[in-house]
């Protein structure tokens, strides 16, 4: 049995251990203490901050589009939305039930919503429905203490008031894509996806503002901290006036076709309009898959923005071109005349005048006036493939404009020799460059290549670059070096087109207020033999009948805009195109008769 004397040792030693090891423990509490209040401080607080407060963005309003005149293209309505933070949300499926309740949502627009909450990120407020009026929130808004992570906001939508008018120029927005998002893009915002909304994003979009918050420990907030207000987007004052777009627009009565109107001295477009358009209102929170395709298979292609994407037989209204070609090379039949029989005979074919019984005796004066096929065959075939490309070149054809719009065609224009099939080249054979004179075969053109091409003519021989902002100063791309003799002996016939007996525009435009200098043309569609007696004989289908072209410039003495217009399947361009040119002069007639009065009270 152990003496008490030899137990003591043993038990003080048991003793020292423990109070080394309490002095150890505490030496590391302390040690810990010292690195998390010290060494730590600044993250750690930081990190209570965040668990502590939430910020929350706010989105801009964006900057709206405005005509010359100060009319809204694109502007911003108030409105309501309703977002929701998914990480403040206990039960999303309960919730959504919920608001279904209040706000009727069709199964589909469910299926929408959540498919937008499952891509989000679960601490960024997700946009569920927007565009909605008070009276449809104030049901859901009495019960929002009810509803967690739920918000209703008062904010604007996007909003364009002239529609199909404008959707082509304005374009759309939708909501931000994972690509956009990728670039820093919220998943609520809407972005711009196509013409000068897409264009000028950056300038419309303004900057993100943010909102401090603090939340309980259930991220419930309590109360707003602090609120950085967002920076509104920059207004685009365009060139364009609407009044005058409008005009083209009824005057085409729902036909399919575009007309483009520009300054002839700065380059400023006056009216852009395709027919037929959409309302790209219907964009801004989801398109319905059925409209959609119906948008799609539509054969009119209402998505197509005919004034710089479609390229066409330019039919007559290129016959300037073989016309300033052979001024240029002095040629014998510029300078002198032919006879019109009514065709011009060809090995054993016979390429036909539009006018069967033939225009006579003609000269360059003449054959623009009536637009003689013959005399222009016979140009052609005088100058060759290679000078009336180079010609076009000259004049801006085959090339893009430059005008600040997306997916802008170049069109097409021969190219000097012609591919065989089996990859040889050789010269255009006679027919193809006779036919090419008077704008068929191997040439397509733009709307808007034309009216720079009008509006050259009219300033002297400037090729402008189109524009579409107000005030921007004039880019001249080129000037073509022509003498002021040839130019004139070009114009005055494109004036008596219009304003003298047998001018093919004459009928219609004897009595415009200002007076025009222009040319009718009629593009062929559908291939018709040139020996066919019958040539003159309309179409019995409409999607044959030939396309209808005019352009031109106003007033003739001293021009200010240039235009071109094309009716598709319209048949004759003085008929179909030229009562549209006839509309818009009157009605820049009439703004400027207002506009004086105006002046003259003040």
């Amino acid at each position: 049995m152990l003496n008490q004397f030899n137990i003591r040792p043993r038990f003080d030693t048991r003793i020292t251990l423990l109070q080394l090891s309490v002095f150890i423990l505490m030496l590391l509490l302390l040690s810990r203490m010292v690195y998390l209040q010290w060494m730590q401080h600044d993250g750690l607080l930081l990190q209570a901050e965040r668990n502590r407060l939430n910020v929350v963005p706010i989105l801009a309003t964006r900057g709206s589009i405005e005509d010359r005149f100060g009319n809204g293209l694109a502007v911003n309505h108030v409105s309501y939305q309703i977002s929701m933070i998914p990480e403040r949300v206990d039960d999303i499926k309960q919730t959504m039930a919920r608001l279904i309740e209040f706000m009727h949502w069709s199964p589909r627009q469910l299926r929408r919503i959540q498919k937008r909450i499952k891509k989000s990120r679960k601490d960024r407020p997700v946009l569920l429905a927007d565009k909605l009026t008070w009276l449809q929130i104030a049901p859901l808004s009495a019960h929002l203490h009810h509803l967690q992570g739920i918000d209703v906001k008062a904010g604007t939508h996007r909003y364009y008031p002239y529609k199909a008018l404008t959707s082509h120029l304005i374009g759309y927005l939708s909501l931000a894509r994972p690509e956009d998002v990728r670039q820093g893009f919220l998943r609520n915002e809407h972005v711009g996806r196509s013409g000068l909304e897409r264009i000028f994003e950056q300038r419309l979009h303004g900057t993100l503002g943010n909102q401090q918050e603090e939340v309980d420990a259930f991220n419930r907030r309590v109360a707003v901290l602090k609120q950085t207000p967002p920076e509104m987007g920059q207004d685009i004052h365009l060139s364009l006036n609407i009044r005058l777009q409008q005009a083209a627009a009824k005057a085409m009565k729902g036909r399919t076709g575009a007309v483009v109107v520009m300054d002839v001295h700065t380059g400023e477009i006056l009216t852009l309009l395709s027919t037929p358009g959409i309302d790209t209102n219907h964009f801004t929170l989801g398109l319905e898959q059925e409209e959609w395709s119906s948008w799609l298979n539509n054969p009119q292609r209402p998505l197509l923005n005919r004034t710089i994407q479609a390229a066409y037989p330019p039919g007559s209204v290129w016959k300037m071109i073989p016309a300033f070609a052979g001024l240029r090379h002095h040629s014998k039949l510029a300078r002198g005349h032919t006879q019109c029989p009514g065709y011009v005979q060809l090995a054993d074919r016979k390429l036909r005048c539009w006018k069967r019984t033939g225009h006579g005796r003609v000269n360059l004066h003449d054959a623009i006036q009536h637009s003689c096929d013959v005399y222009f065959y016979e140009l052609g075939d005088q100058l060759g493939m290679p000078a009336l490309r180079q010609e076009a070149l000259a004049w801006g054809f085959g090339k893009k404009t430059g005008v600040l719009l997306h997916q802008e065609s170049r069109g097409h224009l021969a190219p000097p020799l012609q591919q065989l099939h089996n990859g040889r080249k050789r010269t255009w054979v006679r027919g193809e460059t006779m036919i090419t004179a008077i704008g068929q075969g191997q040439i397509t053109v733009t709307p808007i290549q034309v009216a720079r091409f009008a509006a050259a003519i009219a300033n002297g021989g400037d090729i402008l670059k189109p524009h579409l902002e107000l005030g921007k100063k004039a880019e001249v791309i080129r000037h073509i070096d022509i003498p002021k003799n040839d130019l004139q002996r070009v114009r005055q016939s494109m004036y008596d087109v219009a304003n003298k007996p047998g001018g093919t525009a004459y009928y219609r435009l004897r009595h415009s207020p200002w007076k025009i200098a222009g040319k009718t043309g009629t593009a062929q569609v559908v291939g018709i033999s040139q020996d066919d007696e019958h040539k003159s004989k309309i179409p019995s289908r409409d999607s044959h009948k030939d396309h209808a072209w005019f352009m031109g410039y106003a007033p003739y003495d001293h021009p200010k805009i240039a235009f071109a217009i094309i009716v598709e399947h319209g048949g004759h361009g003085g008929s179909a195109a030229g009562p549209v040119a006839l509309a818009m002069i009157h009605e820049l007639e009439q703004q400027e008769a207002s506009h004086k009065a105006a002046v003259n009270v003040h």
